[in-house]
């Protein structure tokens, strides 16, 4: 039986690379896509190429949307293997400080970050809990580890993914006792919309250690932690 995964932020980036990856790797992936027009041109390259893909519109900042995308997974599919946040935003300027923050922005990056992520895990552990194999993907970021010193700016981000790693901790603790894992993720500096041309990382390589999470035998993992590059870091 296929596995099914469920990815948010499938449109571009990261998100359309893991649905395409997992796909390729004999997933059913459910792609989540904010945008309808661009998402379904995204997912029909997909289609085109054989792979086996559904298309989902789910803006994570809307809590609506994530209950009719729950609504609409679970009159579709009996279960969930893996689920993969991965939508995120950072729209605040480099120069902001906590002294001259903008709530509206703060809010909305928390409202999609670290709230979407949170009712997402809500919404779908009962279909994660009927796989006898699930995890849970939440990504993170460098920027909101607070074990090393601060490595840039937008405080609004770094709080929200340094709040996705206690969403994790929390997540691992309460479903102990359940088959479904949880993890969080640092892609690294990753050259996509939001990591712009500068940045370190190919997608192919950004893509990596949550591939590998969602695909490792599980008994190679611990719930509950932190990883990049394939190893448990501190946060």
């Amino acid at each position: 039986m296929k596995k099914i995964a469920l990815i948010t932020g499938a449109t571009r980036g990261l998100g359309f690379a893991m649905s395409e990856k997992l796909a390729t790797l004999g997933f059913k992936v459910i792609m989540a896509c904010r945008e309808e027009k661009t998402g379904k041109i995204s997912y029909q390259k997909l289609k085109d190429k054989g792979l086996d893909v559904v298309f989902e519109i789910c803006d994570v900042e809307k809590i609506s949307d994530i209950d009719n995308l729950y609504k609409s997974v679970s009159e579709k599919f009996d279960h969930l293997d893996v689920l993969i946040n991965n939508a995120g935003i950072n729209i605040e300027p480099a120069t902001t400080k906590i002294e001259n923050i903008d709530l509206k922005l703060f809010e909305k990056i928390i409202n999609v970050n670290l709230r979407g992520s949170l009712y997402m895990c809500s919404k779908f552990i009962p279909l994660l809990k009927k796989s006898n194999d699930a995890r849970i993907i939440n990504f993170s970021s460098g920027l909101g580890q607070l074990s090393v010193p601060r490595m840039g700016p937008y405080p609004s981000y770094s709080i929200s993914k340094t709040a996705v790693n206690q969403l994790t901790w929390f997540l691992a603790e309460e479903l102990k006792n359940t088959s479904v894992k949880v993890f969080s993720v640092d892609p690294g500096w990753v050259k996509t919309d939001m990591g712009g041309p500068n940045a370190m990382l190919e997608i192919e390589e950004g893509i990596d250690t949550p591939i590998w999470l969602a695909t490792e035998d599980s008994n190679n993992l611990k719930s509950g932690f932190f990883y990049k590059e394939r190893k448990i870091i501190p946060w």
